[in-house]
């Protein structure tokens, strides 16, 4: 697949730049702003090089948005793996980090380079990992030595975390412990009633839609059931009958509140 920088204004001055211009003003060779141009089955073994010459002697039209040319992102898929490569003046660039991160995998691989950071400048490298509360977290080092700058931290989603001279050392340590405390979602349902058990809190935790709500009144009901499998789940049937039963007591109670009123 090929890839070209999309037609956002914001990208306007970064089309047709070398692969330097771009780490060195920051601008993120991802998916976010490119989009595929051109698709075709490569044959087996074609190196890569091979696959620019072709691309460059294939007519404009063939592309989705404009010619081949410096700044595109060559794909190669093969044996279920990526490798990407930076269309750049003289030479192909291979890098890392393209692709978004998938929920079910890392996209940061241990020792590999070529990964820009979101708010910083230059290429990093994965140079260390670390598993914490089952989440995730790599140190990655600058590339352009020349700049000493301290390595960051990432977690397993792109997130910067912190940076760091001494590699996970207790103040990183610390820094992910306070992300990992932001990052949580809210209380478990019983948590949440052992912390306040009040006795609306008790009528109430099965039939709101969340703590939040819970206000003495049973209301709040779902607007549109949940479907879990192929059956509604058993909560919100829950809810349906409720407010099957709440509709047919109005009618009862206006009438006799007119009876009331006539006698």
């Amino acid at each position: 697949m090929i890839y070209q920088i999309n037609d956002a204004e914001k990208n306007r001055d970064y089309r047709c730049r070398s692969y330097a211009y771009q780490i060195e003003h920051g601008f993120m060779i991802t998916t976010d702003n490119y989009e595929i141009s051109y698709c075709a089955k490569a044959s087996q073994g074609l190196f890569p090089a091979k696959i620019r010459e072709n691309m460059e002697s294939l007519n404009p039209d063939k592309f989705k948005i404009r010619k081949f040319g410096v700044s595109d992102v060559i794909a190669i898929t093969a044996a279920g793996k990526t490798a990407f490569y930076y269309v750049d003046k003289e030479a192909l660039v291979k890098f890392n980090g393209f692709l978004a991160p998938k929920a079910e995998g890392s996209y940061l691989i241990l020792n590999e380079g070529g990964y820009q950071v979101e708010g910083q400048t230059d290429t990093w490298k994965v140079i260390d990992e670390k598993n914490v509360q089952e989440q995730r977290f790599v140190q990655l080092v600058c590339e352009q030595t020349k700049k000493q700058k301290p390595d960051i931290v990432l977690h397993d989603s792109g997130v910067l975390v912190a940076q760091t001279i001494y590699g996970f050392d207790s103040s990183v340590m610390k820094k992910i412990e306070k992300f990992l405390r932001e990052q949580k979602p809210e209380l478990l349902h019983h948590q949440k009633f052992l912390e306040n058990g009040t006795a609306e809190r008790a009528k109430e935790s099965g039939t709101e839609q969340n703590y939040n709500m819970i206000d003495g009144c049973v209301n709040n009901n779902p607007k549109k059931p949940r479907i879990i499998g192929n059956r509604i789940s058993v909560l919100d049937r829950l809810h349906i009958k409720l407010e099957e039963r709440k509709q047919k007591s109005q009618p009862q109670q206006q009438q006799q509140q007119e009876r009331s009123r006539k006698s």
